[in-house]
């Protein structure tokens, strides 16, 4: 998994919950104070669009570099595992009927 996307989900999670807790919809007994709300609000914004957005460019970079090696014609890892099993298990084929 990537880092940066595991990063990116935290700071977004951390926002959201920031959000959650400046609207006074969770806990009616909590002793903050008007402003306090206000700086939790805006800070729960920030936090937001920055892990909105750098989860969306974690997630272009991702797809980006898949296209290139796709446009390089890069075999994947998986790519090469089948063809060399594919060239083995014809190697074997042909030595067999010998």
């Amino acid at each position: 998994m990537n880092i940066q996307a595991i990063i990116c989900s935290f700071i977004l999670a951390i926002g959201l919950v920031l959000l959650c807790v400046s609207t006074n919809t969770a806990d009616d007994d909590s002793d903050f104070t008007k402003q306090t709300y206000q700086i939790l609000l805006i800070i729960g914004i920030v936090l937001t669009v920055i892990g909105t957005l750098s989860y969306a460019y974690t997630i272009y970079e991702v797809i980006m570099r898949a296209h290139n090696k796709f446009k390089n014609k890069k075999m994947r890892k998986l790519e090469q595992q089948v063809v060399r099993r594919r060239t083995a298990t014809l190697a074997a084929m042909e030595k067999g009927t010998k």
